[in-house]
C-alpha cells in the first residue's frame, strides 16, 4: 500500500511538473506495480479501462473549452499516463473507499477537482473558467465518476 501511495504521488508531481519527460518513470512505476499485484490481468484491464475513460472525459472537456493544453486535439500523453497511475490506486491505496459509494462520491466531489486546480497552479493546464466554476463542473463529473471507477 505504501509503495502504491508514494509511487502515485511521485508520478502525479513528476507528470504535472515535467510532462512527457516524466512518462518513462511513471510507466516504469506502473510496470513494477503490475508485476507486484496478484491479479495481473484484472489490474491491467482496470488500468486500460480507466485510461480510456479518463482520456475520453478529459479530451471532451478540452474540446468543450473547460481547460486547455499545448495540444489541441487530444489531451497530452503525460495526462493519459497519469490516468493509468490513478487507476493503479483504486484497488490498493484507495481500497478503503470500496466499502462506501457515498465516500467514493464525496472524495470525487472534493479531491479530484483539487487535483486539476493543483495542476493549473503548477502551469500544467490552463483552466478556462473561474476557480469556483471549474471546481463545480469537475466535482459534478468526478463524484459519479469515482463511483463508476470503483464499480469496474
Amino acid at each position: 500500500m505504501w509503495f502504491n501511495l508514494l509511487g502515485f504521488n511521485l508520478c502525479w508531481f513528476g507528470l504535472v511538473l515535467y510532462g512527457n519527460n516524466f512518462s518513462v518513470i511513471a510507466l516504469s512505476w506502473l510496470t513494477i506495480h503490475v508485476y507486484l499485484v496478484m491479479e495481473k490481468k484484472a489490474e491491467v484491464t482496470l488500468i486500460i479501462l480507466v485510461m480510456l475513460i479518463g482520456t475520453i472525459i478529459d479530451t471532451s472537456l478540452l474540446h468543450l473549452g473547460v481547460f486547455t493544453f499545448d495540444t489541441s486535439y487530444i489531451i497530452p500523453f503525460w495526462l493519459i499516463v497519469l490516468w493509468g497511475c490513478f487507476a493503479a490506486t483504486i484497488n490498493h491505496s484507495l481500497v478503503f473507499l470500496s466499502r462506501s459509494k457515498t465516500l467514493q462520491c464525496l472524495c470525487g466531489l472534493v479531491f479530484a477537482p483539487l487535483s486539476y486546480i493543483g495542476g493549473a497552479s503548477l502551469s500544467a493546464v490552463t483552466l478556462s473558467y473561474s476557480l469556483a466554476m471549474n471546481y463545480l463542473l469537475l466535482a459534478l463529473i468526478w463524484g459519479p465518476l469515482m463511483v463508476l471507477l470503483f464499480s469496474l
